[in-house]
């Protein structure tokens, strides 16, 4: 369905409440697992024994690899309702007991300092619309980790090849703030995938820099997924390059 008002975060969860998206993410489970880059990032940070909290979970996708490589003390959150339904159940079919919850990364419910470790994967931080939003989430994933936390999360890049081309294609109404009423600031996307109509926000390296020490962390590593590991076609078919 089109629209034309500003997306919100009622819409997004929709998109991710919708069967088609669900089951989209169900199969990444089973076909692409994860990225060799996440699990060389994983390896660099988490120890066995970190409190893990995956945000953005969808159905499981990183948080059954994560199990698969030893780690157990794992809390997967998303804000889709859906996906945490059916992260349960594959946990469930594979016998892998990790605890999936519904959660707004804005508004997390979670007590201060419980988690050493949180990932928000697959470019999730940048489908929350508005950058005061975006602020606010990471506020409260600092205030859930313990004072030497980590934060591993992934973002596309505008001044990566492929979304520059993107946004210097002025006839794209997909990213024109000043003519698409979904939008809220340049950099934005609301565009169409095979399992709906979703939105994204392509931000350049120096915005995510700006957000993250306006909001209290400490930059330890800044690395496109392309410098990191060589990935496979199915990895490569399901997201595009980003930044670690």
């Amino acid at each position: 369905m089109d629209y034309d008002w500003p997306i919100d975060l009622e819409r997004i969860q929709a998109y991710f409440d919708d069967p088609k998206t669900v089951s989209h993410y169900a199969r990444a489970v089973a076909n692409i697992g994860l990225w060799k880059s996440e699990e060389a990032a994983f390896r660099d940070w988490i120890r066995r024994d970190h409190r893990i909290l995956d945000i953005g979970c969808g159905a499981g996708r990183i948080a059954f690899g994560l199990w698969r490589l030893g780690y157990r003390n794992i809390v997967g959150v998303d804000l889709s309702q859906q996906m945490v339904i059916e992260a349960t159940h594959i946990a469930r079919c594979l016998e892998m007991p990790v605890v999936f919850e519904q959660e707004d990364a804005t508004d997390l419910s979670v007590e201060n300092g419980r988690f050493d470790i949180a990932i928000f994967g697959f470019n999730g931080l940048m489908q929350i619309p508005g950058r005061n939003l975006r602020r606010r989430a990471l506020r409260e994933i600092k205030r859930a980790l313990a004072s030497a936390g980590v934060f591993i999360f992934t973002t596309l890049d505008r001044d990566d090849p492929l979304y520059r081309n993107v946004f210097q294609d002025e006839g794209d109404f997909s990213h024109d703030v000043t003519r698409n009423p979904n939008l809220l600031e340049e950099g934005d996307r609301h565009f169409k995938t095979a399992h709906g109509t979703t939105f994204m926000h392509v931000p350049h390296q120096e915005e995510v820099i700006e957000d993250l020490e306006l909001t209290g962390w400490s930059i330890e590593s800044s690395r496109m997924r392309s410098e990191i590991s060589s990935e496979t076609e199915a990895t490569r078919s399901f997201s595009e390059n980003c930044r670690f």
